[in-house]
């Protein structure tokens, strides 16, 4: 059964709140149990425990995490835990040993966790933790920073405990008891707005296609299958198509900010993540649902501050949202040293919204 049937079975959530979560789960990536905690549907252990009956194994709950033997956890190396999104939990008596996995671990990668830990392959027991609980382990244990996307947005909230157990789900502490609990918690992170222009650093320029795209290419978006390289098709239109675009960043709105998904710049230079306050042009076009464009000496703090964070001193900024089933998916910004032409945005835009549109609507569908 899949996840979102399963929940719906155990009256967790509705059908609505599941459509609602698999669109999100279009516009900001990640896993549909990474919407569903982000959108206060359900808690990390409420999940925990559904993906472990899902898929046959133990669920690591914050008990498991939090009463950890940090000796163990030292055992296993940095690289093997971020490439398999893998935290060691406790030693169970003398030759066995817990890990917490984002995913079933393949035969060789469970060679080489169990090497590691120096314990017989058939003697790891692997617990199943959603993606967000591994990433933020993996960030307090080894130093791996999360990355934007699985920071929590400003004003948040997270969804209260609820008791959510299976009948004959394995357990983790049927292999032993959990050490004492560390009742401190996690120390919450949070998208942080920009408050001052990035540096940024020069990168290889992205190759483009071998064929000049035209209008006509921008329908590419209808027939892909995948989220990014829709992103991927935008910029790579918005370089094409529009004569006079010298940067362009796709934003999505998380809570009160705009984080970043994709960007491109002319001259080549990487543009670091992105997370303004929801405000000025963007904030405008969000709410009226259309296109808003305004030169450079006319923009306030926070669009100026994109505008410079594009590497332009003067000129004239697009912003564009992409609207697809009543949804705001995403907003095109797009600056330029001169006057560019809009119409041609707004036609890459809404050809990005029904490629997301369509997205949405074979998510709903499996």
């Amino acid at each position: 059964m899949r996840l979102g049937e399963l929940l719906i079975s155990a009256q967790v959530i509705t059908e609505a709140q599941l459509v609602e979560a698999l669109d999100a789960q279009v516009m900001w990536g990640a896993r549909l149990g990474t919407a569903l905690v982000e959108l206060g549907r359900v808690d990390l252990d409420g999940l925990s425990n559904a993906l472990g009956f899902q898929q046959k194994l133990p669920a690591a709950l914050a008990a498991h995490f939090d009463g950890a033997d940090r000796q163990l956890q030292r055992a296993l190396s940095p690289n093997h835990a971020e490439r398999f999104s893998c935290i060691p939990l406790r030693r169970v008596g003398k030759r066995a040993a817990a890990v917490a996995v984002a995913s079933p671990l393949e035969p060789k990668q469970l060679a080489i966790v169990a090497d590691e830990l120096e314990v017989e392959p058939d003697r790891v027991i692997v617990a199943i933790a959603p993606e967000l609980r591994i990433r933020y382990a993996l960030e307090r244990i080894y130093n791996i920073a999360r990355p934007q996307r699985f920071l929590r947005a400003p004003g948040s909230t997270p969804a209260p405990p609820r008791s959510i157990e299976f009948a004959d789900q394995p357990k983790l502490e049927d292999s032993g008891p959990v050490a004492a609990v560390d009742t401190t918690g996690e120390r919450r992170r949070y998208i942080e707005p920009m408050r001052q222009a990035p540096r940024t650093k020069t990168g290889p320029i992205t190759p483009r296609s071998g064929t000049l795209i035209d209008a006509g290419a921008i329908l590419d978006v209808l027939r892909t299958s995948d989220r990014e390289r829709v992103a991927q098709l935008v910029m790579e239109a918005v370089s094409h198509l529009v004569t006079g675009a010298e940067a362009a960043v796709l934003l999505t709105a998380r809570s009160d900010v705009a984080v970043s998904w994709t960007s491109f710049r002319r001259d080549g230079r990487v543009l670091p993540p992105l997370a303004l306050p929801m405000d000025g042009l963007v904030r405008a076009a969000l709410h009226k649902q259309q296109q808003l464009r305004a030169q450079s000496s006319d923009l306030g703090p926070v669009d100026q501050l994109l505008f410079v964070t594009l590497g332009l001193t003067r000129g004239e900024l697009v912003v564009t949202p992409l609207v697809a089933r009543d949804r705001i998916i995403a907003v095109l910004v797009v600056g330029s040293a001169g006057s560019v032409d809009a119409a041609i945005i707004s036609a890459i835009a809404a050809a990005a919204a029904e490629g997301f549109a369509r997205l949405m609507r074979e998510a709903t569908k499996k």
